[in-house]
């Protein structure tokens, strides 16, 4: 069953999606996808005179003589045993002892992505331009509408990342190697059911593994919609039934908007400063409709976004298309804090 994610203002009346009961799966595999993970080896630590060493040969192409003299005392000062940098050396190694697997991983996501306050979208959010379908030829569409070839090939590109998910859940991708060394497949339980929830200071990374929803979240004309792609027994959906759901959310918000004003866009605000969203996100949490609809969002398997807002004339433009993928109208029509949203463009393009 379709649900309409309706966020209401606090306080609210009725409640928006439900979350169903997550579907469950074998991680038995002989082709174990994370069967390396224990040969890795662990990220070394560098020696403060190394990387003492690496920083003033940054500096030299930016700096004078003078200034890079001054540096190399300041460097030498810090280093030396009377400096701060034996402290911090002794402290990193701590660190690295406590690390699951790498003294750098959690500095990295913190300080370089979860504590940034800058919006997702362009300056955290990579998009892509994906190879034009042989079987649809890219084809102007009437502004606003959605199309057969955009439907049709958003069902198809689905399909295909539940079947990477299933892979990843049952273990079944072959383990990455480079010159017979084993490589870290870590981040593929990362990329299905993963979100960014904005939370005040510092964001946090929820995700699923197994990833067990059982539904996906459609954006279309700025509403977000819940459309189960699993039965309750665990049967996934065919390609004719994801093409019939993706047309029947389609029609829903289409005689939603018809009948009543539009809601709030409320998917907005994950496209604006993060400590910004957390603050209007907990407001939203405050009613239970919209928790329930904001866990609807965040346990999705991935996003797949309709734009349908689109100049005709621009149809066969890449540079105009990659500029919808990265941030669309201005943020309009994405759920930018899931880790994989599918754009389809009703030319038929696909990022």
């Amino acid at each position: 069953m379709l649900r309409y994610l309706a966020f209401r203002p606090v306080p609210a009346a009725r409640a928006g999606a439900r979350v169903g009961a997550a579907r469950r799966h074998s991680t038995e595999s002989r082709a174990s996808t994370f069967g390396n993970q224990g040969q890795l080896p662990r990220l070394p630590i560098p020696t403060l005179e190394a990387t003492a060493a690496r920083y003033l040969k940054s500096l030299r192409p930016l700096l004078s003589g003078a200034e890079y003299a001054q540096s190399e005392r300041a460097v030498a000062s810090f280093i030396g045993s009377d400096g701060l940098g034996p402290v911090l050396q002794q402290r990193l190694h701590k660190a690295d002892k406590q690390a699951a697997a790498s003294w750098l991983e959690d500095i990295w996501l913190n300080k370089a992505y979860l504590e940034w306050r800058e919006p997702n979208f362009i300056n955290a959010n990579w998009a892509a331009l994906l190879a034009d379908s042989a079987d649809a030829p890219v084809a102007a569409a009437p502004r606003g509408q959605t199309s057969g070839a955009q439907l049709a090939r958003a069902a198809r590109m689905t399909a295909l990342l539940l079947d990477a998910s299933d892979a990843i859940n049952a273990q079944a991708l072959a383990a990455d190697t480079q010159r017979g060394a084993a490589l870290c497949m870590n981040q593929f339980k990362w990329q299905f059911g993963t979100t960014r929830i904005a939370r005040a200071q510092r964001d946090e990374l929820v995700h699923q593994w197994p990833a067990t929803a059982r539904h996906i979240l459609v954006m279309y004309r700025d509403c977000a919609v819940k459309v189960p792609v699993y039965g309750a027994g665990g049967r996934r959906a065919s390609l004719a039934q994801l093409a019939a759901q993706l047309d029947l959310a389609v029609r829903r918000v289409d005689e939603r908007l018809a009948q009543e004003p539009a809601p709030a866009p409320v998917a907005r605000l994950t496209a604006g400063n993060r400590d910004n969203w957390a603050q209007a996100r907990e407001l939203l949490a405050q009613d239970a409709a919209n928790r329930e609809a904001l866990a609807t969002a965040d346990t999705a398997l991935f996003g797949v976004c309709l734009d349908v807002d689109l100049d005709p004339r621009d149809a066969h433009d890449a540079e105009r298309s990659l500029a919808e993928f990265t941030h669309g109208d201005g943020g309009a029509n994405r759920w930018f804090d899931k880790a994989v949203q599918l754009v389809v463009l009703n030319s038929g393009r696909l990022g």
